[in-house]
C-alpha cells in the first residue's frame, strides 16, 4: 500500500487534485480493512505519508498552504473504526440447524449501505421469484428500470443471481 502511495504522491505527471482523487481510494481501503484494529499508534498511522503529500501539494505554484490542506483531507478520508466489534453467533445457532431466517439476516449484515436496506424492505427474499436468500448465496442489486444512473429506492430490488440472469437474458 505504501508503495502505490509513494508512487501516487511522487508522479511527476499528475497535478495535486489529480494526486488527491487517485490517492482517495487507495487509504480509504486500507483504512477499511484496517477497520477492527487499533491503528492509533504512531508506527501504523498515515500521518507521515500524509505530512510529505502536504509537502508535495505545496510545491505546485497553484496551491497555497489551505488549499493543500484540503486536498490531504481529501487524498486521505477518514474511515470510523471500532476495536474488536464483530457480530457474534446467538446461544446454540448453527448453521446446519436448517434456521435459514436467522442466517440469511446475519449475513445481510455483511452488505452495506442501500444493500442492507433492500435487503430487510425485502424480508430477506428474492424480488424475483420470492425466494429466501440462502447464506453463501450471491445476492445482486438490480436497476429496475435498467439506468445504472437511477439509485432512487424504488428503481432498485435484490434479486439472486440466476433471477438477474434470466431478467437480463429475457430483455435481449
Amino acid at each position: 500500500m505504501r508503495e502505490k502511495v509513494k508512487a501516487i504522491v511522487n508522479n511527476p505527471n499528475y497535478g495535486a487534485e489529480v494526486k488527491a482523487t487517485k490517492l482517495a481510494p487507495v487509504i480509504r481501503g486500507w483504512r477499511n480493512y484496517h477497520r477492527f484494529c487499533d491503528m492509533s499508534n504512531a508506527r501504523d498511522s498515515l500521518w507521515f505519508i500524509a505530512k510529505r503529500a502536504f509537502r508535495v501539494f505545496l510545491k505546485q505554484k497553484s496551491v497555497n498552504r489551505y488549499k493543500a490542506e484540503s486536498l490531504v483531507k481529501k487524498a486521505f478520508p477518514s474511515v470510523s473504526w471500532s476495536e474488536n466489534k464483530f457480530v457474534n453467533v446467538k446461544g446454540e445457532k448453527s448453521p446446519y440447524d436448517g434456521d435459514v431466517i436467522y442466517w440469511s439476516q446475519r449475513e445481510s449484515k455483511l452488505y452495506d449501505g442501500i444493500s442492507a436496506k433492500l435487503l430487510k424492505k425485502q424480508n430477506h427474499t428474492c424480488a424475483r421469484c420470492g425466494m429466501r436468500f440462502l447464506p453463501g448465496e450471491d445476492i445482486h442489486l438490480h436497476h429496475i428500470d435498467g439506468n445504472h444512473d437511477n439509485w432512487k429506492p424504488k428503481n432498485l430490488e435484490m434479486i439472486h443471481q440466476s433471477c438477474h440472469q434470466y431478467t437480463h437474458m429475457s430483455r435481449a
